[in-house]
């Protein structure tokens, strides 16, 4: 019977409640046969009533314990948590994670046969006779517990400690001794003696070393108090080092901060080294000459000196390295609770169960003996870093302002420069090749590319407006738009009188791909305005694009909102992912920066698994990649055109937010998307990019954001012309077709009838211009109302050439609406003077 319950445990089966019993009580057998003088005890006391008490109070306190398997038990003896490492998408070294518990894992062979001895004769003499435990030394500890005479003793061999110390509490009870017992019998059944012992060396905690690390295992206790690996120690250094783990914090010699402690706190770890040495002598392992040598010996002077600030890890001080950190605490969080039959909702929304996760994914991230791999090109990274700190003295005037530290009352400087975030995403799978997180990481530890949220500006107009629009069928690049004065009352009672970027307004009528191109704000509100009073669900869009804790959504229903306007705001890599949309052929990719996480034995942890949606149609992407192309050849984009590299095929859109707080660009290759931003970071009050001096000295805002945002552009396609897309270009779907169009109205020429009894043909020879047209659309036969949000008075004016002139009545009311119109354009002229004299909005 018991070799068949022995087989199921092997086989990893089910085990009944009977065969858990027979297991049990076969182990309780094994402890009870270990010592001859417990069967005298137990016959003096009463035998087998005694007997049946004691199995049955042990299977009592063991019976709901999971019988451990191979897996568990081989944790015990391996795997020691170590220090975890980060590394770059080639596989080089980012840095070392910064660990609670610093960890470096050995092997027997590599420790000196005077620390494995000094543990031995210190810890547990008779080790290489036992089986895992001592039954005399049980019994006499539970004596003392029970009748409260000796010593205190816990009876625990090596075996047992190491039980202890990886898979059960600390927890001072009869229920955790018997665990302990059954487990350490099974252990030693599992394997050998020198894996048991290599295992607890790796595994028992050694204090603080000279860097104020919290340190386990012999080999980085070794080094961190010695400065020598664990092969090399001296007897009396091994001595020392034995005697630690009994009291690690009183015995180690180097306090939190690295110092050395004062030398009458160093007395008690050397009386516990001579402790140790003096069991080695009465056990033999040492001779009375070398005992002799060792205690007389000041083992003070071995201890080597604190490290210095310089000695931490240079890499640790870096955007990518607190970038990775984060995203791996937040990977493993995620697994954690999913694990447990949660949501991330379910966690967000209890504050202590977010702490509680938060805390075991650090640890294990730290303390885990992980490999993280970031998706980061270590070259492009160096490349846009290098890049970004050669022109941060271009961005802007730095301000320096005191302000008071609330911890400690004193008045501190605060130094503002004008701050950048830049991202570069591969547009098929999402993965950041290389990001700028600030200036200067001393300075500001601020990640202003994956972390901090800023208002968007006009580089939302293609997300939330134009491809939206097209994908509804509401409106393509050839259909036009009011480009007029617009004056809203907003929820809040306030008026909302935009305008674009100068103030200026056409009066007129635009296509949809020149007021994109050119970023112009009222046709682009003009149209968001009809896709809501057409009820289009433009949240949903964003949404798809990865935008939900950048707008809020209660704020669609604003039309500011196409504009950028919104009290949130995406960050730098949120808004490369939605705009690399219309790259992909109008499929998001959701970005990230960890690509996998393996444990120290090469098992992948975690594996990023691709998230891609359908947002737009293919056609519909390209023709906004097309309008996009145009951008590049647009407002201030426009002087920069020459000088961006011509065998990169770009799309692009630049975007600018009130009073120049925040500079935008966006550009994707068919391969890749570069999206950089800057602006202050306003810690102390508000500030901007605009002014007449700064202007002549580093030229307009966007001159600064674009003379950046090109150089670097150019200098990723010298060195990295491949991973740029290079010689690539945004290929057109067989479903996008071209047509002609009337250049007035966007139309197909005809004939139709228009207000007050109005006639008007445009005929064939009218000016014309091709346009492209997704498979869903194609121009719209000629009639009056040809824009979105035009006036009566509009259209007159537009189509006057067209009208027919027979009817004398007809002309007179014709006349006079365009007498009114002209009127009204004179009103218009007059109100867009005195807002370019309030310097109202300019939105690029």
């Amino acid at each position: 019977m018991k070799k068949n319950i022995e087989e199921k445990k092997v086989r990893g089966e089910n085990m009944t409640t009977k065969d858990r019993t027979v297991y049990y009580l076969n182990v309780f057998f094994k402890v009870l046969s270990k010592l001859a003088l417990v069967v005298i005890v137990t016959a003096v006391l009463g035998g087998s009533l005694v007997l049946g008490l004691g199995s049955g109070y042990f299977l009592g306190l063991v019976e709901d314990m999971p019988i451990p398997t191979d897996t568990e038990l081989a944790s015990a003896v391996s795997n020691a948590g170590e220090i975890s490492t980060m590394q770059y998408s080639d596989g080089s070294e980012i840095s070392s994670i910064r660990a609670d518990l610093v960890r470096v894992n050995t092997t027997l062979d590599n420790v000196s046969p005077y620390i494995v001895n000094g543990l031995v004769a210190t810890e547990d003499e008779n080790f290489f006779e036992h089986e895992g435990v001592v039954p005399s030394a049980i019994i006499r500890a539970a004596t003392s517990t029970f009748l409260g005479v000796g010593g205190s003793s816990g009876g625990s061999t090596i075996t047992q400690q190491l039980i202890k110390q990886k898979l059960l509490t600390n927890e001072v009870s009869f229920d955790r001794k018997a665990k302990e017992i059954l487990l350490a019998l099974r252990l030693e059944n599992h394997y050998s003696k020198e894996q048991i012992l290599q295992g607890y060396l790796n595994e028992s905690p050694y204090g603080r070393n000279n860097k104020g690390e919290n340190i386990a295992g012999i080999e980085t206790a070794a080094q961190g108090i010695f400065g020598v690996s664990a092969k090399d120690v001296t007897l009396a250094q091994a001595a020392f080092l034995v005697g630690i783990p009994q009291n690690p914090y009183t015995y180690t010699p180097f306090l939190q901060s690295g110092e050395l402690k004062e030398s009458d706190y160093l007395t008690d770890g050397v009386t516990r080294s001579h402790e140790v040495l003096q069991r080695m002598r009465l056990t033999n392992m040492i001779t009375e000459e070398e005992y002799q040598t060792a205690i007389n010996y000041d083992i003070t002077q071995d201890f080597i000196s604190p490290a210095s600030t310089e000695d931490v890890p240079e890499e640790r001080n870096s955007y990518i390295y607190q970038a990775v950190e984060l995203q791996t605490i937040e990977i493993l969080m995620e697994q954690m609770v999913e694990a447990d039959g949660l949501t991330m909702a379910d966690v967000d929304a209890n504050v202590d169960l977010y702490n509680q996760y938060y805390a075991e994914a650090d640890s294990q991230m730290r303390n885990g003996g992980l490999t993280i791999k970031a998706t980061v090109d270590p070259e492009i990274y160096e490349t846009m870093n290098t890049t970004v700190q050669e022109y941060a003295a271009s961005f802007g005037t730095t301000y320096y302002s005191e302000t008071t530290d609330e911890a400690t009352g004193e008045t501190v400087e605060v130094v503002e420069p004008v701050q950048n975030g830049t991202v570069l995403l591969d547009n098929d799978t999402g993965q950041i090749l290389g990001f700028v997180g600030g200036i200067d990481f001393d300075m500001s530890q601020v990640d202003h590319a994956l972390s901090v949220r800023r208002q968007p500006g006009s580089s939302m107009k293609p997300i939330l407006t134009y491809g939206p629009a097209l994908q509804e069928q509401i409106a393509g690049p050839n259909t036009m738009l009011a480009d007029t004065y617009m004056r809203v009352e907003q929820a809040d009672g306030t008026i909302y009188e935009p305008t674009n970027f100068g103030t200026s307004l056409s009066n007129g009528f635009v296509t949809a791909r020149y007021a994109l191109s050119n970023s112009m704000n009222n046709p682009t509100l003009y149209l968001y305005n009809e896709m809501l009073k057409q009820g289009v669900d433009i949240q949903s869009y964003a949404y798809k694009m990865g935008l939900q804790d950048a707008i809020a959504s209660d704020e669609f229903g604003h039309i500011a909102l196409s504009l950028g306007g919104t009290s949130t705001g995406p960050t730098v890599l949120e808004n490369a992912a939605a705009f690399a949309t219309f790259a992909n052929g109008g499929v998001y990719v959701e970005p990230y920066l960890v690509e996998t996480i393996t444990d120290s034995n090469g098992n992948v942890v975690y594996q990023h698994q691709a998230h891609k949606e359908r947002v737009f149609d293919e056609d519909v992407a390209y023709v906004i990649a097309d309008v996009l192309r145009d951008a590049t050849s647009a407002g201030s984009m426009a002087i920069y055109k020459a000088q961006m590299d011509a065998d990169l095929d770009w799309i692009m859109k630049t975007g600018t937010t009130e009073n120049f707080r925040d500079l935008w660009a966006n550009g994707s290759t068919p391969t890749v998307t570069l999206t950089s931003w800057i602006g202050y970071d306003n810690t102390t009050q508000e500030r901007d990019l605009y002014s007449q001096d700064e202007n002549a000295v580093y030229g307009t805002p966007a001159q600064r954001s674009l003379r950046y945002w090109t150089t670097l552009g150019n200098r990723l396609d010298y060195y990295y012309p491949n991973t740029m897309g290079s010689g690539e270009i945004h290929e057109q779907p067989d479903s996008v077709h071209e047509e002609t169009v009337v250049t007035a109205t966007g139309t197909k020429a005809g004939s139709f009838s228009g207000p007050y009894g109005t006639t008007y043909t445009i005929p064939s020879t009218a000016a014309t211009n091709t346009e492209l047209f997704t498979a869903a659309m194609e121009p719209a036969e000629a009639h009056f109302d040809f824009a979105i949000d035009g006036k009566v008075d509009e259209y007159v004016s537009v189509l006057e050439t067209y009208r027919s002139k027979t009817n004398s009545s007809v002309n007179t009311t014709v006349q006079g609406v365009l007498q009114a119109y002209r009127l009204r354009l004179a009103e218009t002229e007059a109100r867009r003077q005195e807002l370019a004299e309030t310097n109202i909005e300019e939105d690029g």
